[in-house]
Formats: C-alpha cells, structure tokens, sequence
C-alpha cells in the first residue's frame, strides 16, 4: 500500500466521512458525491414547519438576525454539504455556514462569477426557489441551528444566532475560531518541526482533554442528552489563545430512552476512524460512542499519531476489521502513562465499562494536580 502524506490523508478522510466537519480554514472542493444518512430511526422523516418553528423561537429568544447586519469577507470553506463565510456582525468576526447551491444554480444565473464574495451576494440578493436548495440539507442545517439555540457552554463553539428569513438563505452563525481545528494544527506542527510525529507538551494535552470531557458532560448530562456522534479531530476547533471547543452538532441526537440505558439511532453515523464497533455494526449504542472516539482523540494527542496507523491511514480497513467481529485497538505504550488507563477504559469493548465523562473530568483534573513538569521541559513525562 502507498504511504500517504499527511495532506492525502485528510483529503481522503473528509471524502469519505461525508464532510461533517466544521474546519474553519481549508477549502475543499471536487469531491465524490455522498449519499446522506437519515439522522436517527425515530426521526428520518422530514419534520414540517422546523424553518417555521424556530422564526418563531429566534423573535422570542432574540437570536433572530438580519442579514444586513452581517458583512461577509470571505470564503472559509466549501463542500458538497455547506459553505463557510467569515464575516463581521457588529464588529465581531464570526462564521456563517449556509447550505451550498447547486452548481446547475450557479451557471444558470451567473456563468462569469469570479469570487466568493460574488457569489454569496448573488445568493442572498433575491429569492430562492425551493428547488435550487437541497431539502435534505437545508434540513440538516435548521437541526443544526434548532439544537445550538437551546445549548450554551464555554467548551462549545458559541451559537450566536441565525438568519430565517424566506426566500433567502438559511444562514448559522457562530464564533469564529481562527486557530483551525486540531487536525490540521498537528499537521502544521510536523511541518515546523520537521518530524513525523509531534504531541504537545503534557500540561497542554490535559488542558485539551479537560476541555472536551467538560463540553461532553454537559451534553451528556442534560435533561435530554445529546450524543455529539462525530467527535473528532476536525471537529475540535482552536481560539486565538489556543483554547479547544466542540463544534459542529449537525448530525447531533437528542436521545429518548428505550430500554435501560440503550437507544434507538442510526448505525454508520459519523466519522470512521472515530467510529465506536457498535456503530459500525449497526447495533444499538447510546452516549458511551462519544466516550470511545474521546479515547481515540486522547490517544491521536498523546501520540501525535493517528489512532490505528499500524494498522493503516485507510479507515476502511479498520471498519473491515470490526465488522468481521475483531476489536482492534491502538496501542497505549506510545501515550503517556498517565493517561493509558484512562485511554483504555475509553475503548473498551463494552459501552457498560466506558467511563462516563463526569467521571472522566474528575480523573483528568486529578491527573492535572499531580503533574509535575519534567526537569527536561520535554513535555513527554
């Protein structure tokens, strides 16, 4: 099998995972066409009047915007789902994430247009037919905006509001994290570093994991849990001062409980590197999915290498491997050691023997007290 660069390696990977990612700083084009998951069993069908019900909830709550208050600077990122715009809202910048149109659209009304700032006003200036928006999206993304509207924590990217209005662009608006995700940030510190491999120094990586076993507690732990079901590297995005946050909820579940601690979702959802086997199997799973991509995260930052890489860059081997019964994991010797049994638990092969993520911060933050810097400064204790 040929070795691949790091850059081959997500181009594939967001090629393949159905580009649910939110990375704010890389444009992706000419993609194979995916086919879209339902987003739950209970709840596949397409719910009228969402678009309605959330006018109704933004006025009352007052996070409705106007779309003469967001100037837009430039394209972020394109793919066959959405595009990402940075913008200015009332001096702020911000990110604003509209579902893509088609490109028959495109050179129907406009075959010359040179930018993307041409083709965002173009879009926003009249009307738009039902029938040059995609429904399936355009419903992903009022999901997206109806489950960001009612969250609120300092470990997830802030929702700041949406523009609603009809006939004319559905537009989610959130802060602007200009350090990129954590993928691509690994891969520019290799690159600085010339090394194949890079990990942050520990006290950074702490810092990292507390950040994101906080945002999952808190959707895990509400009056209806949410399961993020796409955490991954792509999606853990960086302020200015280097801050982690969760982003993109879009494929995000409310969860109604069936039987015990089990719940009814669609197998297959999400990203595969990151997938939990029972995903994969297209068993009955819950929150503990979240649990096991965040031992795979833990482990890609302790490493600084991709979890199963011994195995292969291609996720598809890894998925051959869990649907033929195997239970493939990667091999915590190359993390810290204060963080392997954590790790291991993370993974295990049963969702009952995860660690819930309460338990996670609780660990983490006694992992944090007891850290002494190395005398070396190597950052690898």
């Amino acid at each position: 099998m040929p070795v691949l660069s790091d850059e081959d390696h997500l181009r594939i990977q967001k090629a393949r995972i159905g580009e649910t990612c939110e990375t704010q700083d890389v444009e992706v084009v000419d993609l194979p066409v995916q086919t879209k998951e339902s987003l739950c069993t209970e709840d596949s069908g397409r719910r009228p009047g969402r678009r309605s019900k959330l006018l109704g909830r933004a006025a009352e709550a007052r996070w409705k915007l106007r779309r003469s208050e967001l100037e837009m600077q430039r394209e972020l990122s394109r793919t066959l789902k959405s595009t990402l715009y940075l913008a200015t809202w009332k001096g702020t910048d911000v990110v604003m994430k509209c579902v893509e149109v088609p490109e028959t659209y495109d050179k129907k009304d406009e075959p010359q247009r040179k930018s993307s700032k041409e083709k965002f006003d173009l879009t926003a200036s009249r009307p738009l037919h039902a029938s040059e928006v995609n429904q399936d999206l355009l419903e992903e993304l009022l999901h997206e905006i109806e489950l960001l509207s009612s969250l609120r924590h300092p470990d997830l990217v802030l929702f700041i509001g949406a523009c609603l209005d009809r006939d004319s662009p559905v537009m989610c608006v959130t802060e602007y994290m200009p350090g990129g995700d954590l993928e691509r940030h690994f891969m520019a510190m290799r690159k600085k570093h010339q090394t194949p491999t890079w990990r942050p120094q520990f006290h950074q990586l702490l810092e990292w994991s507390l950040a994101v076993a906080r945002g999952l507690s808190f959707l895990h732990t509400r009056e209806e849990p949410i399961v993020h079901r796409d955490l991954k590297p792509l999606n853990l995005l960086l302020t200015r001062h280097g801050e982690v946050k969760i982003a993109d909820l879009g494929i995000s579940k409310m969860m109604a409980a069936v039987v015990g601690d089990v719940y009814i979702m669609t197998g297959g959802v999400g990203s595969w590197l990151y997938m939990a086997p029972e995903v994969v199997r297209h068993q009955q799973y819950n929150e503990k999915v979240d649990i096991y991509a965040f031992g795979l995260i833990m482990f890609f930052m302790s490493s600084g290498r991709h979890p199963f890489h011994e195995i292969s860059k291609d996720p598809e081997v890894v998925l051959r491997e869990f649907s033929l019964g195997k239970e493939p994991r990667p091999n915590v010797t190359e993390c810290h050691m204060a963080l392997r049994s954590l790790m291991a638990e993370s993974w295990h092969i049963s969702h009952q023997q995860r660690p819930s993520a309460q338990k996670i911060v609780l660990q983490l933050r006694e992992a944090a007290d007891n850290y002494t810097p190395p005398a070396c400064f190597c950052g690898r204790a």
